[in-house]
C-alpha cells in the first residue's frame, strides 16, 4: 500500500522511480520517462577497468542498463555487476587489482618445463596455456559469492568460443528472442558466473582453454569482442556499447603475452568490423596506447578515463535512453 502511494505522489510531481537491478535499490528520475538500455562491454585486458568508470557516471546520473554483456575484461565487469557488486564498490577493488593484481597470475611452471623437453625431443607438446588460471577464477568466485547464471536477476550475456565445435558458447540468464543469422552460436545457462567469466578471459596461448563439460573454451573476443550482437539478439533493443579494443601499441620489449593478446585484438576488430552492429551509441575512451594486456598498475588510470569520458557524452545519453 505504502508503495503504491508513493507512486501516486512521484507521478504528481512528475517523478519516476528507477530500480536498481544490482543492488536492488530505488532511484528517482525528475521529469522524463525511462527508456529501458542495455550496456556492451569489449574485451581489452586491464583496460576493462575503464568499464567500471562508465558504469559509475551512469548511476551517478540515474542511468541505469536494464541488461549487460561483456567479452574478456568486460566480462568480469559484466560478471560482478550482475551478481551485486555495484559500480563504487568495484572501486576499490580495481584500486587493489592496481597494486597487487599481478598475484593472481598462476603460470604453469611445470608444464612449461614440459614443453621445452618436449620441443626438443621432437614430441607432441601438450601446453594448452601459459597461466593456469585458477587463481583468477577463485577471485571471480569470491566476489560472485558462487552465483549461477540462474541465480541472478539481471539479464546477463558473457561469450566465449569452443574450440572443438567452433561454435560461440553464450553463457546467459535468459532466452533469446531474436536468433542471429549466420552464426554459429549456442546459448547456455548451466554455469556460474564465475566459470563463465573465467572462460571468457582464456586468450589462447596465454590462459588454458577453460573445460566446461564437453567446451574447450577460449576468449570470447575471438569472435565478439563488442558483443553488441549478442544483447540484441536477447531482446534488449537499445544498446550503448564501450569498446576499449582500439589505440593499442605492443610494447617494444614485444612480450609473448602482449603479441598474442594484440593480434587477437587485432583480429577480432576485423571481425567487428564486418558486422553491422546496431548499438544506439558507441563510447570510446581515449586510453594509453601502452596499457597492456595484464598492465594492472595502470587500472586505476582507465577507470578515471572511462568515467570522464561518459561525463563529456552525458547529454547525449540522456536523449537517447531517457
Amino acid at each position: 500500500m505504502l508503495y503504491g502511494i508513493l507512486i501516486v505522489l512521484l507521478n504528481h510531481f512528475g517523478a519516476n522511480l528507477i530500480f536498481s537491478a544490482y543492488n536492488r535499490t530505488y532511484l528517482f528520475e525528475i521529469g522524463g520517462n525511462i527508456m529501458s538500455f542495455g550496456i556492451a562491454l569489449a574485451g581489452g585486458g586491464a583496460r576493462g577497468a575503464a568499464h567500471v568508470g562508465v558504469l559509475c557516471a551512469l548511476e551517478e546520473n540515474g542511468l541505469i542498463p536494464s541488461s549487460i554483456a561483456g567479452t574478456s575484461a568486460g566480462s568480469v565487469v559484466a560478471g560482478l555487476y550482475a551478481s551485486g557488486v555495484s559500480p563504487h564498490e568495484m572501486i576499490p577493488i580495481v584500486q587493489s587489482l592496481a597494486k597487487t593484481g599481478y598475484l593472481l597470475i598462476d603460470p604453469d611452471y611445470a608444464g612449461m618445463l614440459k614443453a621445452i623437453v618436449q620441443f626438443f625431443i621432437h614430441r607432441p607438446i601438450t601446453l594448452s596455456g601459459m597461466i593456469k588460471g585458477n587463481r583468477f577464477e577463485k577471485f571471480f568466485k569470491t566476489y560472485t559469492k558462487s552465483k549461477k547464471m540462474d541465480d541472478i536477476h539481471l539479464k546477463t550475456v558473457i561469450p566465449a568460443v569452443d574450440i572443438n565445435s567452433s561454435y560461440t558458447i553464450v553463457f546467459t540468464n535468459i532466452t533469446p528472442k531474436t536468433m542471429i543469422r549466420d552464426e554459429k552460436i549456442q546459448w547456455y545457462k548451466n554455469v556460474t558466473l564465475s566459470e563463465a567469466i573465467r572462460a571468457s578471459i582464456a586468450v589462447p596461448t596465454v590462459f588454458r582453454p577453460k573445460q566446461i563439460g564437453d567446451f574447450c573454451l577460449v576468449d570470447g573476443g575471438v569472435t565478439d569482442i563488442l558483443p553488441v550482437n549478442l544483447l540484441l539478439s536477447s531482446g534488449e533493443s537499445n544498446v550503448l556499447a564501450v569498446d576499449i579494443s582500439e589505440k593499442y601499441k605492443v610494447p617494444k620489449n614485444y612480450s609473448v603475452l602482449e603479441i598474442v593478446s594484440r593480434s587477437l585484438s587485432i583480429m577480432s576488430s576485423r571481425l567487428k568490423d564486418c558486422h553491422s552492429e546496431g548499438e544506439k551509441l558507441l563510447l570510446t575512451p581515449s586510453l594509453p596506447d601502452n596499457v597492456g594486456l595484464l598492465s594492472f598498475g595502470r587500472m586505476e588510470e582507465c577507470m578515471e578515463i572511462g568515467y570522464e569520458t561518459t561525463l563529456k557524452v552525458l547529454p547525449e545519453l540522456k536523449i537517447l535512453f531517457r
